[in-house]
């Protein structure tokens, strides 16, 4: 029964010692970047330019609420139906032509 239990308590502390040493690395990293110069992100407005390209659903989503301010949410519905029924059916034409 001791011998299970010095087992058991060993295991636990290589278990706690790789923890450690983890925990350790990880702390080192951290400080490492932030003593990087240049490391920090852009603030919002600066990457306005990428997140339009590369996310245009949320530019698609950005210009309804827009519109939807602007002319109302009546209008709104019906250009936003209208035109993604015409870009979806555009997009199947020159997939179903592409292949």
């Amino acid at each position: 029964m001791t011998s299970r239990l010095a087992a058991l308590a060993a295991a636990e502390s290589d278990v706690r010692a790789r923890m450690a040493v983890s925990r350790a690395n990880l702390v080192a990293v951290r400080e490492a970047a932030r003593l990087v110069p240049g490391a920090s992100r852009p603030s919002l407005t600066m990457r306005a330019r990428e997140l339009v390209t590369t996310a245009p659903n949320v530019t698609l989503l950005a210009a309804v609420l827009v519109g939807s301010l602007v002319i109302g949410p009546r209008r709104i519905v019906g250009v936003v139906v209208r035109n993604g029924l015409v870009a979806w059916i555009a997009k199947t034409v020159r997939r179903v032509a592409g292949n």
